[in-house]
């Protein structure tokens, strides 16, 4: 009923998930300050775009070690 996953896939999905609610939740109010300038950017937008740069890598890691795989696709056939 349960399918295991392997290590690797609890920790990427529980980064991806993290990373999420980092981006997606009041927590971002946290960075909502424009004071401190990082690389010529407010820190709101800098905290925005190192979570989306996470989330892309993530992603990326998980399309090359399962996702993009030939094993973890099924194809449809037609049986008729």
């Amino acid at each position: 009923m349960f399918q295991r996953y392997p290590t690797k896939k609890k920790v990427l999905y529980s980064l991806i998930i993290l990373s999420f609610i980092v981006m997606e939740t009041p927590l971002i109010l946290l960075a909502n300050t424009t004071e401190p300038f990082v690389l010529g950017m407010p820190f709101f937008l800098f905290w925005n775009l190192l979570w989306w740069f996470v989330l892309t890598a993530l992603f990326l890691i998980g399309y090359l070690i399962n996702w993009g795989s030939k094993e973890s696709s099924e194809t449809v056939t037609d049986e008729s």
